[in-house]
C-alpha cells in the first residue's frame, strides 16, 4: 500500500508537470494561430497558417483533457481508470503536437502505471 502511494504520488507529479507544459504550448499555438490571422488580410497564405495552428490548437487541447482525465483518477487514487486511460498511443500524439516534455511524461508514466 505505500509503494502503491508512493507510484501514484509520482505519477501525479508527472502528470502535472505534463499538464503544464502542455498548457503552455496550447497558450503559445493559440497567440500565434491569433497574429496569424490578423495578418491575413495582406495574405491568404497568413490564413493557411493561422487554420492550421488553430487545428493543432485542437490536437493539443485533447491531450490536455486526457492529461487532465488522468490527474483526476491519480488524485483519486482510482488505479482502474488511470489503467484505461493509459496508453503509449496517446504519448506518442502529446509528443508530437504537445511538445516533447509532456510525451515524455506520458511515456514514463506509462511504465509506472502499468506496474500499479
Amino acid at each position: 500500500s505505500e509503494l502503491r502511494d508512493r507510484v501514484i504520488g509520482s505519477v501525479k507529479a508527472h502528470l502535472l508537470v505534463a499538464l503544464i507544459f502542455a498548457a503552455l504550448v496550447a497558450a503559445v499555438v493559440l497567440a500565434l494561430a491569433w497574429v496569424f490571422a490578423a495578418a491575413a488580410t495582406s495574405s491568404p497564405l497568413w490564413m493557411s497558417i493561422a487554420m492550421a495552428l488553430t487545428a493543432l490548437f485542437l490536437l493539443d487541447a485533447l491531450v490536455l483533457h486526457r492529461i487532465y482525465k488522468m490527474y483526476k483518477a491519480a488524485d483519486s487514487g482510482d488505479v482502474a481508470a488511470l489503467k484505461s486511460l493509459n496508453s503509449v498511443g496517446w504519448a506518442v500524439v502529446a509528443l508530437l503536437f504537445a511538445g516533447l516534455i509532456p510525451g515524455i511524461m506520458l511515456i514514463l508514466i506509462h511504465g509506472l502505471v502499468e506496474k500499479l
